[in-house]
């Protein structure tokens, strides 16, 4: 099959409460949430434009304004990055999505999408998927907040299994198909992607390099000694 060179397009999920990071996110939207002196969002923006992705879509909700005077008070003309407020509920990682889409802020036939909560050295480089995959996901091996995982690997196809399973990444390469032929409205990506696992139109690969889920006090402070060791910012 053909193949689609990526485009250089991400979606920032970063309309999440925060809930498990109080009292910090109490006056904060979460992906502000810094660690060593640098925030969430921040590190994912520069992670992705060094892999060569200038346009970036970004979601917010509730304290959401705060996200976008941050990215209004970005100076760097090579970035193209557009706020979409989605009220005081959040639509979910699916919605989000959909409503990027409705609004014009995504129209390439293939996009990156991360959770704004998440510290990696992945690299969004150039990718390529066969035509007819709806999407292509990053899974890592479980951390110990998620022993069970999410998904299977059989090859690089993903599937619904009981055995091995590895835990989603929160970054996926998705196609405008995969939201164009839902067969409903998700609110969870996860939902939407069983949809298109289900059909085997989902591939996927294990990442080994470095990934953290900052969704809790504990794993903030995880984070930070992991950005302390130089090895990081290099």
């Amino acid at each position: 099959a053909e193949a689609f060179k990526m485009n250089t397009i991400a979606m920032i999920l970063a309309a999440g409460k925060g809930e498990r990071l109080k009292p910090l996110t109490n006056n904060i939207p979460k992906p502000l949430v810094k660690v060593n002196e640098k925030s969430l969002l921040e590190r994912n923006i520069e992670i992705l434009y060094q892999s060569g992705i200038s346009k970036i879509v970004i979601n917010g909700s509730k304290m959401g304004d705060q996200i976008k005077t941050y990215i209004e008070d970005i100076e760097n003309s090579n970035l193209d990055i557009n706020y979409i407020y989605e009220g005081e509920a959040p639509l979910g990682t699916s919605g989000a999505i959909f409503n990027a889409i409705d609004s014009g802020l995504i129209t390439e036939e293939y996009f990156w999408v991360i959770n704004a909560d998440i510290l990696t050295n992945f690299s969004f480089e150039k990718f390529k998927v066969p035509s007819e995959i709806m999407g292509h996901i990053i899974l890592v091996p479980n951390p110990e907040h998620n022993p069970d995982g999410d998904f299977g690997l059989s090859g690089d196809k993903v599937i619904i299994s009981d055995n091995q399973r590895y835990t989603f990444s929160g970054i996926s390469f998705l196609s405008l198909d995969c939201f164009n032929k839902s067969s409903k409205r998700y609110f969870s990506l996860a939902d939407l992607l069983n949809e298109f696992i289900e059909k085997e139109l989902i591939t996927g690969e294990l990442f080994f390099g470095k990934w953290l889920d900052v969704g809790t006090i504990e794993r903030l402070n995880i984070a930070e000694d992991m950005c302390k060791k130089a090895n990081y910012e290099e």
